[in-house]
């Protein structure tokens, strides 16, 4: 009976959130001239600016090297290798995809308006 109240009140908490989405879409909107989208530009400014680079370059090194002694499976680091590299290229990945999109207004990932 637990688990059904708890899905019941999961699903109210997703609907509720969907509807205040919908009702605010200047929020939702990941534009330039919107304060979320300036947020959400910061936050992709993080992941690929200097910040992003040296916690990507930590973390390959400390993984590699606990794979060089067998502390890590060569599985995970694997998987660290490919989580980095669609950090770096999720602008790249977002740009081809919204290419065949025929008459759209959203401008391109990487259209975040940059500092240097």
């Amino acid at each position: 009976m637990n688990t059904q109240l708890s899905a019941t009140w999961q699903a109210c908490l997703l609907v509720m959130l969907t509807v205040l989405v919908a009702m605010v879409p200047d929020l939702a909107a990941a534009g330039n001239d919107t304060p979320m989208g300036n947020v959400l530009c910061t936050v992709k400014d993080w992941f690929t600016g200097n910040t992003g680079k040296g916690l990507a370059t930590i973390a390959i090194t400390v993984i590699g090297i606990g794979a060089l002694l067998g502390k890590v499976s060569w599985g995970m680091a694997i998987i660290v290798g490919i989580g980095v590299a669609i950090v770096f290229g999720a602008a790249g990945i977002v740009d081809a995809m919204n290419a065949g999109a025929a008459g759209t207004s959203v401008g391109a990932a990487s259209g975040c308006t940059t500092n240097a």
